[in-house]
C-alpha cells in the first residue's frame, strides 16, 4: 500500500474516531441531562408530598391540658406516604413508626424542633437514620395553647426515601445500553460513508500513479534515445551536436526531477534518507553537470568532508538546480561551499530584489526563461529533509543560496 493511500486510510479512520467520539459526548450529555431530570422530578414530587403530610398532621395533632392528643394520629395511618413518622417535644418522643430507631438522630431533633419553633412552618431536610440510612424529612409545628399562651408545642416529623431507586437504576441501564449501541451504529455508519466518500480519493490517486508511470516511461524513453543518438552524431567532431547533448542531458534531469517531486508530493513514492558524503555527491554532479565551467574556474568548489542523512537523489537535483541558476542568472565566479548541515552557492551577478526571495521559492516564478521550477524544487528538496532554502545577497554582491538541514 503507498503512503498516499495508507494517508487516506488513516484520515478515515480518525473521521470514524471522531465521529464516535462526538456522537458520545452529544449521547452522554442527553443521558445525564434525562437522568438528572428524572432524579429532579422524583425528589421534587417525595418533597412535596412529604411536607403537605407533615401539614396535615400537625394539623390533626392537638395539644390539650398539657399534653399532646394523638388519637387522631392514628386514624390517618392509611392516609400517611411517609414510612417513617415522628412527634417529638422538648421533652420526649411522643410517638415513632415504625420505630424510634428510624427517626434522625437526637441532636438532629433537637435542632429541628428549634427551627420550626423560632420559625412556625414546614421545612425540609435531609438526615440520616439512627440505622444509618439517609432519608428525606419533612418538619411541620404542633401547635397549642398551653399557660404560656398559643405557641408550639412540638413537632411531626415524616421521612422517606426518594422513591421509584430501582426504576431509576434500570432507566441509567437502558439510556446507557441505548448510547453505547447508538454510538455504534453511528461509528459504523460514519464508516462506511467516509469509505464511499473517499474513493473518488483513492481512484484519482490510482489513476496518478498510472499517470505518472507512463509519462516517466514515455518522456524517459525517446530522452534516451535522442541522448544516443546525439553520441553517435558527436562522435564526428560536430560542437552543435554536443551541445544539444548537454540539453538533453538537462531536459532529462529536469523531467527526473519534476517527476519524483510529483510522485513524493502524492504520496505514491516514499522519500527515503541515508548516511552519505555530501562532498563527494557534490563534486559528482558538478563534474557531470557543468564540467566546463568547473574546468574554466567559472564554478568554484570548496569541499571539505561533510557526512549528512539525505536523499541522494533528491540532494542532486538541488545542487544542479542551484549551480544552474546561479550560471544562468547571476555572474561567475560562482562559489558552491560545503558546511556542516548545509550548502551555499553563491554567484555575483544582480540577485534577487529582497521583497522578491519567498516569491522566487514558489512553482512557476522564475527570473526569465525557464520553467520556474528550479528553486522551487530546491525549497521542496529542502522541507522534506526538514530544513529550508535561505536566499539573501552575497558579500560580494549578487545572491547566495543556501540549503540548510
Amino acid at each position: 500500500m503507498s503512503p498516499a493511500l495508507r494517508r487516506i486510510r488513516v484520515i478515515r479512520w480518525t473521521t470514524t474516531g471522531v465521529f464516535a467520539i462526538t456522537t458520545a459526548a452529544c449521547l452522554t450529555v442527553l443521558v445525564v441531562l434525562a437522568l438528572r431530570v428524572d432524579s429532579t422530578s422524583r425528589l421534587r414530587s417525595l418533597t412535596d408530598g412529604l411536607a403537605n403530610q407533615a401539614s396535615i398532621l400537625g394539623e390533626v395533632i392537638t395539644y390539650t391540658d398539657g399534653s399532646l392528643d394523638l388519637s387522631r394520629l392514628q386514624q390517618t395511618q392509611d392516609l400517611r406516604i411517609a414510612p417513617v413518622v415522628g412527634v417529638v417535644t422538648s421533652d420526649a418522643i411522643a410517638y415513632a413508626a415504625p420505630d424510634q430507631s428510624a427517626l434522625p438522630a437526637d441532636a438532629e431533633l433537637r435542632r429541628v424542633l428549634r427551627q420550626v419553633t423560632d420559625s412556625p412552618g414546614v421545612t425540609s431536610f435531609t438526615a440520616p437514620q439512627a440505622s444509618g440510612a439517609e432519608l428525606h424529612w419533612a418538619a411541620a409545628p404542633v401547635i397549642g395553647v398551653s399557660p404560656q399562651g398559643v405557641g408550639v408545642q412540638g413537632a411531626v416529623l415524616v421521612g422517606g426515601p426518594v422513591p421509584g431507586a430501582a426504576e431509576h437504576a434500570r432507566l441509567a441501564l437502558a439510556l446507557a445500553l441505548t448510547a453505547v449501541a447508538l454510538v455504534a451504529l453511528a461509528a459504523a455508519l460514519g464508516h462506511v460513508i467516509s469509505g464511499f466518500a473517499m474513493r473518488p480519493a483513492v481512484r484519482g490517486l490510482a489513476d496518478q500513479e498510472r499517470f505518472l508511470v507512463e509519462a516517466s516511461h514515455e518522456l524517459r524513453t525517446p530522452l534516451a534515445v535522442l541522448a544516443v543518438q546525439l553520441d553517435e552524431a558527436r562522435a564526428g567532431g560536430e560542437d552543435a551536436l554536443g551541445r544539444a547533448r548537454r540539453q538533453v542531458d538537462r531536459l532529462a534531469a529536469i523531467t527526473s526531477a519534476l517527476l519524483l517531486r510529483a510522485r513524493a508530493s502524492a504520496g505514491t513514492t516514499r522519500v527515503t534518507r541515508e548516511p552519505l558524503r555530501l562532498d563527494q555527491l557534490v563534486e559528482s554532479v558538478l563534474g557531470e553537470a557543468v564540467p566546463e565551467a568547473l574546468a574554466d574556474g567559472r564554478v568554484v568548489l570548496d569541499a571539505p568532508p561533510v557526512v549528512v542523512e539525505a536523499n541522494p537523489e533528491l540532494v542532486s537535483h538541488a545542487v544542479r538546480n542551484l549551480v544552474d541558476n546561479a550560471l544562468r542568472h547571476g555572474a561567475p565566479p560562482v562559489t558552491v561551499a560545503l558546511r556542516p548541515g548545509e550548502i551555499e552557492v553563491s554567484d555575483t551577478g544582480p540577485g534577487i530584489p529582497v521583497a522578491q526571495r519567498r516569491r522566487m521559492q514558489r512553482p512557476g516564478v522564475g527570473r526569465g526563461e525557464g520553467t520556474g521550477t528550479g528553486l522551487a524544487i530546491v525549497a521542496w528538496v529542502a522541507r522534506v529533509h526538514g530544513g529550508r532554502l535561505v536566499l539573501d545577497s552575497a558579500p560580494g554582491g549578487g545572491l547566495r543560496a543556501v540549503l540548510r538541514w
